[in-house]
């Protein structure tokens, strides 16, 4: 369709809310949107009026035709355009390019509570976050767990108080030992109110109270107290003294800063809990991603859709109009401000900056990879720039559990959710060709399930000649062309030389490049020994339960993965063991008198 035709088709439209669905002459989904009029919002677009710019002169350019979806309310609209959002990932939407989810931490109920990071808010207890990411969280973590002497092992109180000695975290004054049974449960508690107010982030209270415990004790003799609470108070000081105060203690909100320009945006989010900066979250989007109010709206949906969480206020300095009011609709009771002065919008102009700067530096770090990675592909002669690149090893314990390790690199970066491992099953004993063989073959029949199965630009591999001349056979069979070069060690075991099968490339005079193989032949050797040795000591589990009368491979297999592994059975009672499928009275007594008198 002509831009003329599509102005038609739009001036058909009524003027009702709803979603809109633009495709190009190949009927590929390029952009989603919603309006409150469709009729309005679509013919904008093509109207002989309207004069586009940068990003969205490009999407208009390339509309062949599109489609309505009609609802009932503009709220309606906005949900739906989410879903097909995520269900097409549009050229020109801005995307959240990872939709896992955000970890919380947890502080469980009952008379010795734990705390640990957990993924979503799921059963009793108190929770806090969410937080940007898991190492975050484990941080925030381990500094209240240090600070009041809480245990951080997988220990069960109080069944098993008084048993066994305390560990190394006790002798070096993480911990106060809980494990040894002298820590009442009254003082427990107390440790845990503690705790709790750090992660609420009331630190500079929590300090002054610590110090008059402190106070109290010292002058009643009783220095070892003191001295704890002194430790505690300590801890917090430092931890409030990293935390950046900018409210009241009760402020909970959260701050959005915005930066775009021709060449890409970026998002900041600056997390306020307690009253000070906790946690910041930045968000990059490419330049052909739309930034306009109806697609930032779209974005903060989303975003606070996948948190499972939103705070009291989002303080916001781009303008949404008339989107403001439908997303503060579906956040429920939150509010949603555009600060124009005061210390609101000084925090605004903060969380900009820290877009504007952090867009900056990652494009300084991009441009730095594809120098490299430009480099790399002049060096091997390569057609294209090797935007992902995939290596493998073999790994093997004897002639047993031959596993086969592929690490993916995405421009130039270790891209762990892409990695896989391969549990070889048709070659016999330590052929390294065969084995290597076998992997590609089911890596490369995944050819079609999407993004993260895309074939490589480039395949790195252990080995020379013979190696090489393998893996060509595999992508002859399923016709592709990638090249592929094996890495030749010397007698010193670095790599010196790359081959691909006819030719040498040395490394010599190729500092750059010697550390960037290096670093890749020691990920993926890790990475295909750690998924090698968990299958061996898997079995090494289950050949130690299949010991027991009754028990065989697949009545050993369900009793780890019930309970999570042999250390968690250890601690299991006959009652609990009775809990897996297929296990009676009888053979639960078994199990738990064979493991209480032949494993330690």
């Amino acid at each position: 369709m002509t831009r003329e035709e599509l102005y038609e088709a739009a001036r058909a439209l009524p003027a009702t809310p709803g979603v809109y669905i633009m495709r190009n002459s190949a009927d590929k989904v390029i952009y989603v949107g919603k309006s409150k009029a469709l009729r309005n919002r679509v013919g904008s677009y093509f109207a002989p009026y309207s004069e586009h710019f940068g990003k969205t002169a490009r999407m208009v350019s390339s509309v062949h035709h599109f489609e309505v979806y009609h609802t009932a309310t503009e709220l309606e609209a906005l949900v739906l355009e989410n879903q097909f959002i995520k269900q097409y990932m549009p050229r020109y939407n801005i995307k959240l390019k990872d939709d896992s989810g955000y970890p919380y931490i947890h502080v469980s109920g009952g008379e010795y509570p734990r705390i640990s990071v957990v993924s979503k808010r799921d059963g009793e207890g108190t929770y806090y976050g969410p937080y940007a990411s898991r190492v975050t969280a484990k941080n925030i973590v381990a500094a209240a767990l240090s600070a009041f002497g809480l245990p951080s092992c997988n220990r069960r109180f109080p069944k098993e108080l008084g048993k066994g000695r305390p560990c190394l975290n006790f002798h070096i004054g993480r911990c106060s030992g809980v494990c040894s049974g002298k820590v009442s449960a009254e003082d427990y508690a107390e440790r845990i109110k503690g705790a709790k107010r750090l992660l609420g982030g009331d630190c500079t209270a929590l300090a002054r109270e610590l110090e008059a415990q402190m106070n109290a004790a010292a002058e009643a003799m009783d220095f070892e107290r003191a001295a704890a609470y002194r430790d505690s108070m300590r801890a917090v000081l430092k931890i409030r003294d990293k935390q950046h105060i900018v409210a009241t203690p009760d402020t909970e909100a959260d701050v959005i800063g915005l930066y775009t320009d021709d060449m890409g945006s970026a998002i900041t989010v600056l997390m306020i809990r307690g009253g000070a900066v906790t946690d910041r979250e930045n968000l990059y989007f490419g330049a052909d991603e739309l930034i306009d109010p109806s697609s930032v709206a779209s974005l903060l949906g989303r975003y606070y859709t996948v948190r499972e969480f939103v705070p009291k206020e989002i303080w916001c300095g781009y303008e949404l109009g008339d989107e403001a009011e439908v997303l503060e609709t579906s956040l429920g009771k939150t509010k949603l401000l555009f600060p124009k002065k005061g210390d609101k919008r000084a925090l605004v102009a903060q969380a900009e900056t820290n877009a504007r700067e952090g867009l900056i530096l990652r494009r300084k770090e991009t441009e730095r990879q594809n120098g490299f990675l430009a480099s790399f592909a002049s060096f091997l002669c390569l057609e294209v720039l090797p935007e992902r690149i995939e290596s493998y090893d073999i790994s093997n314990s004897g002639d047993e559990h031959i596993t086969a390790g592929m690490v993916v690199l995405k421009d130039g970066k270790f891209c762990k959710k892409l990695y896989r491992s391969f549990n070889i099953r048709e070659s016999d004993g330590q052929d390294d060709f065969a084995a290597t063989a076998e992997a590609l073959r089911r890596r490369f029949s995944h050819l079609d399930e999407g993004e993260a199965w895309a074939a490589p630009d480039l395949i790195l591999a252990d080995g020379g000649v013979t190696q090489i001349s393998a893996i060509k056979s595999v992508l002859s069979e399923y016709g592709l062309d990638i090249p592929v070069f094996g890495m030749v060690k010397d007698e010193h075991h670095k790599t010196r030389t790359l081959t691909d099968g006819e030719n040498e490339l040395s490394l010599n005079k190729r500092q750059d490049i010697f550390m960037f193989i290096y670093k890749l032949q020691e990920e993926v050797h890790r990475f295909a020994l750690s998924r090698m040795d968990a299958r061996r000591r898997k079995t090494v589990k289950q050949s130690v339960l299949t010991e027991i009368k009754g028990v065989g491979k697949a009545k050993a297999e369900e009793l780890l993965r019930h309970f999570g592994g042999l250390g968690e059975l250890k601690k299991a009672t006959p009652e609990q063991i009775m809990a897996v499928k297929g296990v009676n009275e009888e053979l639960a007594v078994r199990i738990y008198e064979y493991i209480k008198e032949n494993i330690r």
